[in-house]
Protein backbone atom coordinates (compact mmCIF):
# COMPACT_ATOMS: atom_id res chain seq x y z
CA UNK A 1 0.00 0.00 0.00
CA UNK A 2 2.81 2.32 0.72
CA UNK A 3 4.14 1.79 -2.76
CA UNK A 4 0.84 2.79 -4.36
CA UNK A 5 0.74 6.03 -2.39
CA UNK A 6 4.36 6.67 -3.25
CA UNK A 7 3.74 6.07 -6.94
CA UNK A 8 0.64 8.29 -6.83
CA UNK A 9 2.66 11.00 -5.08
CA UNK A 10 5.46 10.71 -7.62
CA UNK A 11 2.97 10.87 -10.49
CA UNK A 12 1.25 13.88 -8.94
CA UNK A 13 4.61 15.59 -8.44
CA UNK A 14 5.58 14.98 -12.06
CA UNK A 15 2.19 16.25 -13.22
CA UNK A 16 2.52 19.40 -11.10
CA UNK A 17 6.07 19.96 -12.43
CA UNK A 18 4.77 19.64 -16.00
CA UNK A 19 1.95 22.10 -15.26
CA UNK A 20 4.42 24.56 -13.70
CA UNK A 21 6.79 24.20 -16.68
CA UNK A 22 3.90 24.72 -19.13
CA UNK A 23 2.75 27.82 -17.22
CA UNK A 24 6.32 29.21 -17.18
CA UNK A 25 6.72 28.59 -20.90
CA UNK A 26 3.37 30.26 -21.59
CA UNK A 27 4.43 33.20 -19.43
CA UNK A 28 7.74 33.53 -21.29
CA UNK A 29 5.90 33.41 -24.62
CA UNK A 30 3.47 36.13 -23.50
CA UNK A 31 6.38 38.29 -22.28
CA UNK A 32 8.19 37.88 -25.61
CA UNK A 33 5.01 38.75 -27.51
CA UNK A 34 4.40 41.78 -25.29
CA UNK A 35 8.00 42.91 -25.76
CA UNK A 36 7.73 42.48 -29.54
CA UNK A 37 4.44 44.42 -29.64
CA UNK A 38 5.87 47.17 -27.43
CA UNK A 39 8.96 47.50 -29.63
CA UNK A 40 6.78 47.77 -32.73
CA UNK A 41 4.59 50.41 -31.09
CA UNK A 42 7.66 52.28 -29.88
CA UNK A 43 9.13 52.18 -33.39
CA UNK A 44 5.93 53.61 -34.86
CA UNK A 45 5.78 56.30 -32.18
CA UNK A 46 9.44 57.20 -32.69
CA UNK A 47 8.94 57.42 -36.45
CA UNK A 48 5.89 59.68 -36.02
CA UNK A 49 7.69 61.94 -33.54
CA UNK A 50 10.73 62.22 -35.81
CA UNK A 51 8.52 63.14 -38.76
CA UNK A 52 6.75 65.77 -36.63
CA UNK A 53 10.09 67.14 -35.40
CA UNK A 54 11.54 67.29 -38.91
CA UNK A 55 8.42 69.08 -40.19
CA UNK A 56 8.71 71.63 -37.38
CA UNK A 57 12.41 72.16 -38.11
CA UNK A 58 11.71 72.57 -41.82
CA UNK A 59 8.94 75.09 -41.12
CA UNK A 60 11.21 77.02 -38.76
CA UNK A 61 14.01 77.05 -41.33
CA UNK A 62 11.68 78.38 -44.03
CA UNK A 63 10.61 81.22 -41.76
CA UNK A 64 14.19 81.82 -40.71
CA UNK A 65 15.32 81.95 -44.33
CA UNK A 66 12.93 84.81 -45.02
CA UNK A 67 14.04 86.61 -41.88
CA UNK A 68 17.71 86.04 -42.70
CA UNK A 69 17.49 87.83 -46.04
CA UNK A 70 15.94 90.83 -44.28
CA UNK A 71 18.57 90.68 -41.55
CA UNK A 72 21.37 90.48 -44.10
CA UNK A 73 20.06 93.55 -45.90
CA UNK A 74 19.76 95.43 -42.62
CA UNK A 75 23.31 94.44 -41.66
CA UNK A 76 24.69 95.57 -45.02
CA UNK A 77 22.85 98.90 -44.70
CA UNK A 78 24.24 99.47 -41.20
CA UNK A 79 27.75 98.48 -42.26
CA UNK A 80 27.57 100.90 -45.18
CA UNK A 81 26.37 103.68 -42.84
CA UNK A 82 29.28 103.02 -40.47
CA UNK A 83 31.74 103.06 -43.40
CA UNK A 84 30.33 106.40 -44.65
CA UNK A 85 30.55 107.88 -41.17
CA UNK A 86 34.14 106.65 -40.83
CA UNK A 87 35.14 108.15 -44.19
CA UNK A 88 33.52 111.49 -43.37
CA UNK A 89 35.19 111.73 -39.92
CA UNK A 90 38.54 110.12 -40.76
CA UNK A 91 40.41 113.38 -41.34
CA UNK A 92 38.94 115.02 -38.23
CA UNK A 93 40.08 112.01 -36.15
CA UNK A 94 43.60 112.21 -37.57
CA UNK A 95 43.72 115.96 -36.92
CA UNK A 96 42.52 115.47 -33.34
CA UNK A 97 45.20 112.85 -32.61
CA UNK A 98 47.97 114.97 -34.15
CA UNK A 99 46.84 117.99 -32.14
CA UNK A 100 47.04 115.99 -28.92
CA UNK A 101 50.47 114.61 -29.84
CA UNK A 102 51.79 118.11 -30.54
CA UNK A 103 50.38 119.41 -27.22
CA UNK A 104 52.49 116.99 -25.16
CA UNK A 105 55.11 118.85 -23.13
CA UNK A 106 58.51 117.29 -23.55
CA UNK A 107 60.33 119.08 -20.71
CA UNK A 108 61.08 117.21 -17.49
CA UNK A 109 58.70 118.20 -14.70
CA UNK A 110 60.19 120.13 -11.77
CA UNK A 111 59.16 117.44 -9.29
CA UNK A 112 61.19 114.84 -11.18
CA UNK A 113 64.21 117.20 -11.25
CA UNK A 114 63.96 117.53 -7.50
CA UNK A 115 62.93 121.17 -7.45
CA UNK A 116 60.30 121.59 -4.77
CA UNK A 117 59.74 125.39 -4.70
Amino acid sequence: MDKSYLSELTAAEQQSNEIIRAVQEARERRLKEAKFDAEQELGKMKKDLEAEYNAAIEAANKGLGNDMSGMQKEFKDKAAAVEREFQSNKQRGIDFLLERVYDVRIEIPAVVKGEFN
